[in-house]
């Protein structure tokens, strides 16, 4: 207002300059004018008491006023347009500004995170709806802003309180410029993961802005992930990453505290049996119910973790002394050698054992996993179902049976091995009527390998099959060749491994051998171990039954070794049964062994089976057997056994002067 005024004062200065300029001009140049404007002026102002200098001025006066009045409400209108548009303007704003809290306050609570605002006075200056939801705080707590009140109501809820104190305070006070993440874990198994940083305005520190976020499912999940790199998925026991590290740190504690620790190494003798007969869904239940056991067995300070396939390993710590280790190796396989329920299966498994001891035997994980190891290997090859204690020669023999295995998958291939052949003979004619094919390994820089050291090799290897089929297409198709050139009734007996019997396409490769070879089926007997059909017997029985169809032989070998009763003997299908060389040995010795060879020959009469003695090597037995009425017999008595052709010339001499047994 004071501008508009100061420029009135400065228009009617202005105006009375130029009426003292138009007096001048009106005298000097334009009185001969006069007329026209005082006729003008006579027309706008037509009052005659006015006289002409008065008027004159009058009019400049009105022209510039209606001048000014006119340019005055120009610059009114603009200001009022100007006002209009500033108004225009911040209302846009306020509706950009409630539109952009509205968003905001819509992704704050739309977050899948509990968001929560603290001023700069630790008072509660917002939090989304999410964030009262996951800690479970009162609304009337949150909506008071009493930051300390709301930190008194979570306390109860964590694992940690204090911790979750302490670091509060670090942030607020000692630390308010950084920040933080962690995780907080809840006494109900929760983990909440925690975001906060500073909120700075103008460089200055005005509140702090905390973020929550569900991290449970997350946590389980690695947990999980954790738990299946670290233990064995059928089982669930340690697998090798955990034993590993929980043998050195064994080694640590024993060396700090100077007492020992022992690995046993187990490993379950011809699990593969079950496999491949039962199926491995069996197995796998098997392997189950054995970890299961030998957790029963050990002490809870130890481990027992599964190594792979059927092998198993058990750490036992702090112990003062090697004998402490026999008796709960002894009670493991105690445990093991139970009888198994297993569907509507029974079975009995066995295990060799090796034992390692720190420090004597290792000073690492390493070396104790490896002498153990060996002194497993050398468990079974005494015999299975036992356990040894590491020795240093245990490495040379471990290392031999490598060598075996290694060189056993190219025997075949190389024609290493070769058929020889013990006569069975007729003990009241004293003919030789057949013979029983025992399988040679005879190797080109070892020289005659014994059937007791790569049998157990080939059975575990699972090499048995192949040989095993190549023993029984070999033995018809040279047990043919005799039929038709020196003896037409010739038998042949020819022994199946309990792998043999037990794999599902037997019977298809029995079948296929007899018609490749064309042998007949009545002159081959298939002899099996009693301990191989108890061990299921109501499942095996069905193939016996198959083959018997086939019109092949069947033979009980070692009898009176293993637990057969009479009424499976009654059951099963066979033909004939095999006294074990160990009773016949026993005839000359002791009253005893005589009674059990007699108790069985007078089972076998009443059952109506065959009987073949083995291990016949003197003549008090063979006497023996005669007065009992046992019809056949084999051993060293009458011959070893032979390679082909020391064999075929035995029986051709055998055919022109049979055995002379009165």
């Amino acid at each position: 207002m004071k501008k508009k005024t100061l420029n009135l004062l400065l228009w009617i200065f202005f105006a009375i300059i130029l009426i003292n300029l138009g007096y001048i001009l009106y005298f000097v140049a334009i009185h001969n004018n006069i007329q026209i404007l005082s006729h003008i002026v006579s027309r706008l102002f037509p009052d005659p008491l006015l006289p002409f200098y008065i008027r004159i001025p009058i009019f400049i006066i009105t022209v510039m006023m209606l001048f000014f009045l006119y340019r005055n409400r120009q610059n009114l209108k603009n200001e009022i347009r100007l006002r209009q548009q500033i108004e225009s303007e911040n209302l846009e704003q306020g509706k950009s500004l409630e539109k952009s809290l509205a968003l905001s306050k819509a992704t704050l609570e739309a977050t899948a995170d509990g968001i929560l605002v603290v001023d700069e006075n630790r008072k509660i200056a917002g939090h989304n709806q999410k964030f009262a939801q996951m800690w479970g705080i009162p609304s009337s707590v949150l909506v008071s802003g009493n930051d300390k009140e709301a930190v008194n109501f979570v306390l109860n809820q964590l694992k940690d309180p204090q911790g979750f104190v302490n670091s509060l305070e670090r942030l607020y006070n000692s630390e308010p410029w950084s920040e933080y993440l962690d995780e907080l874990e809840f006494k109900d198994g929760k983990f909440f993961e925690r975001y906060t940083k500073p909120q700075v305005q103008g460089g200055e520190i005005i509140g702090r802005v905390f973020s929550f976020r569900d991290v449970t499912k997350r946590k389980e999940m690695e947990k999980q992930l954790i738990f299946q790199a670290t233990h064995d998925a059928l089982t669930m026991l340690p697998n090798r990453v955990i034993l590993l590290d929980r043998i050195k740190q064994a080694i640590k504690e024993e060396r700090r505290a100077k007492i020992m620790a022992a690995v046993l190494f187990f490993d379950l003798d011809r699990f593969k049996l079950i496999n491949d007969s039962l199926g491995h869904n069996l197995g796998d239940a098997v392997l189950q119910s054995v970890a299961k056991r030998l957790n029963e067995c050990i002490r809870e300070s130890d481990t027992v973790a599964r190594w792979g396939g059927d092998e198993f390993v058990v750490l036992l710590r702090n112990l003062k002394r090697e004998e402490d280790v026999s008796p709960i190796v002894e009670k493991c396989l105690e445990m093991l050698e139970r009888e198994f329920s297993i569907s509507r299966y029974k079975l009995s498994v066995t295990s060799s054992v090796g034992v390692a001891f720190f420090p004597k035997d290792g000073k690492n994980a390493e070396d104790l996993l490896k002498n153990a190891d060996s002194a497993m290997y050398y468990a079974k090859s005494e015999g299975r179902n036992t356990y040894k204690f590491y020795t240093p020669k245990m490495n040379a023999r471990t290392k031999y049976l490598l060598e075996l295995s290694n060189e056993l998958h190219f025997s075949l291939q190389k024609n290493q091995l070769e058929l020889y052949y013990q006569p069975i003979v007729d003990l009241k004619k004293g003919n030789v009527m057949g013979a029983e094919a025992l399988l040679r390994w005879n190797h080109p820089k070892k020289g005659m390998i014994s059937p007791q050291e790569f049998i157990p090799i080939a059975e575990d290897t699972g090499l048995i099959l192949p040989i095993g089929e190549w023993v029984l297409r070999r033995a018809c198709v040279e047990a043919k060749k005799w039929q038709r050139s020196i003896m037409s009734d010739f038998c042949i007996s020819v022994n199946l491994s309990s792998q043999q019997f037990k794999q599902r396409e037997i019977l298809h490769i029995l079948k296929s051998i007899l018609k490749e070879t064309e042998f007949d089926p009545n002159r081959l007997d298939l002899e099996l171990t009693e301990s191989i059909i108890m061990e299921n017997a109501q499942v095996y029985l069905d193939l016996m039954k198959s083959m018997k169809d086939v019109g092949v032989g069947l033979v009980i070998d070692d009898f009176g070794t293993g637990y057969s009763s009479l009424s499976y003997l009654k059951m099963f299908p066979v033909d004939k049964i095999k006294i074990d060389k160990s009773f016949i040995q026993d005839i000359s010795r002791e009253d005893e062994g005589e009674a059990i060879v007699r108790a069985i020959l007078a089972m076998a009469k009443e059952l109506r089976l065959k009987v073949i003695a083995e291990g016949i090597e003197q003549r008090t037995q063979l006497d023996f057997l005669k007065t009992q009425v046992c019809e056949f017999g084999q051993g060293y008595f009458f011959s070893r056994a032979l390679p082909k052709s020391e064999f075929e010339k035995l029986l051709i001499e055998n055919i022109k002067h049979p055995y002379i047994l009165l």
